[in-house]
């Protein structure tokens, strides 16, 4: 923010723009993130703040994973949903003048669930026991299910970089196109205790499968979440 109070004050013309503030772009989205929608405003000639909110469509993914029972290889299917939804506040900063090239820092705030999966069949498990699933044991719950749960960080950061200025004072409609990543953090694998009430998180080191635990160790490793996104503007003047 101190490169942008330094602009103000170095061209204090500019911040008296009149057509600075008095302008408004509502925009759409769609990219890595989903799809969305966003309302833009200039602060100066080199500063546009955006806030909106996006969503990445609901999908569902359906595979099978062997368990283990008194020392009986099963099998069951699984089903798997994916989602993700987030506000987010952006800040863009135009260096040139005559250039809609814009750097993007800012952040993504939503539920920190990102997916869930649970077996769509009945386990050949008795009440009160459990399986083992990569050398990892799990209780079913009252329901006859094993739940798991992968989640992030609800805040993330966010930087990138763009072209494209969302207000425009020349043309009604506009384009803007940006890349970037958001810091989601280590991304978690919970499963649900009946035992304890409560979603308890599984390491990689908690997993004796050599597949299972390669497969954990790389997820974990997924910090950042690539943003692409491509947006088309409508100004209000």
């Amino acid at each position: 923010m101190g490169f942008v109070a330094a602009m103000l004050l170095a061209n204090p013309a500019v911040a008296q723009d009149k057509q600075l503030f008095n302008h408004l772009a509502i925009g759409a989205e769609v990219g890595t993130t989903g799809w969305g929608f966003e309302a833009a405003m200039p602060l100066t000639h080199y500063v546009t703040f955006r806030t909106g909110f996006t969503t990445l469509p609901r999908f569902n993914i359906k595979f099978d994973i062997n368990y283990s029972t008194h020392g009986t290889e099963k099998n069951v299917d699984v089903l798997g949903r994916i989602h993700m939804s987030d506000y987010k506040l952006l800040a863009d900063i135009y260096p040139f003048t005559h250039s809609s090239f814009h750097l993007t820092g800012g952040f993504y705030a939503g539920l920190p669930n990102l997916g869930t999966a649970y077996n769509t069949e009945k386990l050949d498990v008795k009440i009160g026991e459990g399986l083992e699933i990569g050398g990892l044991f799990i209780r079913p719950d009252e329901n006859d299910q094993v739940r798991l749960r992968l989640q992030t960080n609800s805040f993330k950061p966010y930087v990138g970089l763009g072209f494209g200025r969302p207000v425009s004072s020349k043309h009604k409609v506009s384009a803007a196109f940006d890349l970037g990543v958001m810091f989601w953090g280590t991304p978690k694998i919970k499963v649900y205790s009946p035992d304890e009430d409560q979603w308890v998180r599984v390491t990689k080191d908690d997993i004796d499968d050599e597949d299972f635990h390669d497969a954990v160790n790389k997820l974990e490793k997924f910090t950042v979440y690539p943003v692409l996104n491509i947006r088309i503007y409508l100004n209000t003047f």
